[in-house]
């Protein structure tokens, strides 16, 4: 793989109506289990494809971004619905999630800021909402492997903020 472009993805509209208030929803509910809000911990960098359109519209929309409900259409869901990501860049260009290629032969795929929180095993049944962690609190999201996740799924479209558009061959 060899990257030719990296931009970097300035969708204010959609951060300040979407993401930013669930980080800060996010970030309450931990503080309310008696627990510290840690970046690192609760968030983390993770990478996801998408065909050029879904790009387009995580990209550019002021209000759409990543749409859990419309997530899977690949058949994707072994670890439950929701909008899958990937730890490794590797796993998302080497995967096929990245749609055709562009008629110069690129592709892309998008580097998020995920807001994670605390995740619980993934289920095919998860079908939109998890289970409680400790009532009236949810787990956030669900990964692959709690002790070292590779993939994370979240349920929430501000769960995640597109950061960098990342174009390859």
């Amino acid at each position: 793989v060899q990257i030719v472009r990296i931009e970097r993805i300035e969708n204010g509209a959609l951060h300040e109506g979407c993401t930013n208030p669930y980080l800060q929803s996010l970030r309450r509910s931990i503080e309310e289990q008696d627990m510290v809000f840690e970046p690192g911990v609760h968030t983390s960098w993770a990478f996801h494809g998408a065909d050029a359109q879904a790009i387009d519209s995580i990209v550019n929309s002021p209000v759409a971004g990543f749409q859990p409900l419309a997530s899977g259409t690949r058949g994707a869901s072994l670890w439950g619905s929701g909008t899958y990501f990937a730890r490794d860049a590797k796993y998302v260009a080497d995967g096929g999630f990245c749609g055709q290629k562009a008629a110069d032969g690129t592709r892309k795929m998008l580097m998020c800021l995920l807001s994670s929180g605390i995740p619980c095993l993934g289920d095919p049944q998860h079908k939109g909402v998890l289970p409680f962690r400790k009532k009236p609190h949810r787990y956030n999201s669900s990964v692959d492997c709690l002790a070292s996740p590779e993939i994370y799924i979240t349920q929430q479209s501000g769960a995640a903020h597109a950061a960098y558009l990342i174009t390859f061959v």
